[in-house]
Parts: structure tokens; sequence; C-alpha cells
């Protein structure tokens, strides 16, 4: 077993073979800031890491043999410089292998919310235009308006196992989002989602999600740890439910990750925040 793990100083690895005594590498890519780093579910000698290399800006690394060696790749994610909106990729936020069926492509998010595709195993990447141009993309997203202090991104990439063309995306800040046409149009999917810091309790838009999850046994399935919450959804439904009401009143159901049981769809794992004023946010113990 492999954990691949990202941080300010690099990346790392722990290995293990009994999940008791661990076996820590690393870092590689010492003095980048670390995003996220991925292994390819469909080729695990392949590895991608997003990266910032402080004035050198963001980029995008790879592996072919398993994490022995990196080598930056040809075109990181980047909107066209003739862009009249002036909107410059700060980092990559997160990566996601395509579906199965495609084994060249990945997506990748950005800080601001960009969605970018890779066919040729992320060497060179190309604008989703389908959501990066959509008329509706500024009013989503906010445009610099709202979202964390270290920057608005797109993350939670989530391809439907059953069909390629079936997505899902989270915006920290703008909600989720859908698309059943691999990205050419899009949807806000964010009914039944607590929004405290927006004018409107039934905003269509604007929603803050930190981490969007659909279940590989049960892609119907959709799990999301909000600014504002833990909610599930069942497809095709359209109106999520707040399932961190169930949380102890003292801890409450503020947090950022959300990690499902690979067995049991009914399961899943949060690392419950200190929701109240402390900034950075604090994990409660």
């Amino acid at each position: 077993m492999k954990l691949l793990v990202a941080t300010k100083k690099g990346a790392f690895t722990f290995t293990t073979k009994d999940r008791r005594k661990w076996e820590l590498s690393g870092p590689v890519l010492f003095g980048n800031v670390i995003y996220h780093c991925v292994q390819d579910p469909r080729d695990p000698k392949r590895i991608l890491i997003a990266g910032s290399a402080g004035h050198l800006g963001h980029t995008i690394y790879r592996s072919v043999n398993a994490g022995k060696a990196f080598k930056e790749v040809s075109k990181p994610p980047a909107f066209p410089k003739k862009e009249t909106g002036g909107r410059v990729v700060e980092h990559t936020f997160w990566l996601q292998p395509g579906h199965a069926s495609q084994p060249g492509v990945w997506y990748a998010g950005t800080s601001p919310q960009g969605l970018f595709r890779s066919e040729d195993h992320g060497d060179t990447w190309q604008e989703v235009e389908g959501f990066n141009n959509h008329p509706m993309r500024p009013k989503w997203c906010g445009d610099g308006e709202q979202g964390p202090p270290d920057g608005a991104r797109l993350h939670s990439i989530n391809i439907d196992p059953r069909d390629a063309n079936h997505m899902y995306i989270g915006m920290s800040a703008g909600g989720v989002f859908e698309s059943l046409d691999a990205g050419a149009s899009w949807a806000p999917l964010n009914q039944g989602i607590a929004a405290e810091f927006l004018p409107s309790p039934d905003a269509e838009y604007g929603h803050d999600p930190h981490c969007v999850r659909i279940h590989p046994l049960n892609p119907d399935r959709v799990y999301q740890q909000n600014h504002c919450g833990i909610y599930r959804i069942d497809r095709p439904a359209t109106r999520w439910t707040r399932i961190g009401d169930n949380m102890p009143k003292k801890i409450g159901d503020i947090g950022f990750g959300v990690v499902l049981h690979p067995r049991d769809i009914d399961t899943c794992w949060v690392f419950p925040m200190d929701g109240t004023q402390v900034w950075p946010r604090t994990s409660l113990t």
C-alpha cells in the first residue's frame, strides 16, 4: 500500500505491507508547495504532481516509473494570453484521472476556477471551453468576489465510472456542478445546501463545497463536505440531505475532507474542524 502526501515542503510517500509499520520516503520536488499528487489507477507507474515553486510559478510534474523520477510537463494548464478578462492560473489544485475507457485522459482544476483536460497522460493541457467560457461562469465563480483567503479553486472532479460523459465538479466558491456531455454544458446542483454567507437561503450557486465524492460502488450516491455542513444525495434526486445534523452537537459538521468506505456505500469518514472564528482552520481532536 502506498500513500502520496502533498505538503508545502514537497511530496512524500508512505509505504506499508501490513498497515502497521510505515516507511517514509521523500521529499521529492523539495521546496515546492504541492497541492495534489495522484497515482493513475489505470497505469500505476504514472504519477502526476501539481505544485508551485515560488517565483517560478505553478506547474505539473509527472513520473512514468512509479515516482523514481519526475519531469515537468510540456504545457501546464493556462488561460489564453489574449483573454480580455485577464484570468491567470495561480496554481493547479486538483488532478483527476479520466475514465477507464480513456487511458490518456486527465482533468485538472485550477485557481482561479478553471477546468482543463489532457489527452496525453498529462503532458499538455487544454481548456474545457464548455466550462471556462460558459456565459454564466463569471456569476457562478464570483470572479474574485468570494472564496477562500488563499484563492478560489475548482476541485473534486468526479467522473462517473459508468459513463465518461457524466461529471461532477466542486468549486470553492461556486458550488457543485454537473455535466452530462463531457464538459460541453453544465448545470448547478446545489438545492438543499445551506449558505449562511449568502443573501438568499435558496441560492442556486455561490456555495462553498470543500470536497465532493461519488461512490464507486454506486455512483448515484454522492457525498459532500461543505462549508455549511455534511450532505448526501441519491440521484436522480436534485436536492441534498444534510446528514451532518447527526454529528455530535459539540463537534458540529464543519470540515474539509470526505473519505468513502470502499465496500459500504453507507459509511464515510470526515475530519471535523473548528468552524467558529478560528483562522486558519484547526482540526478537532
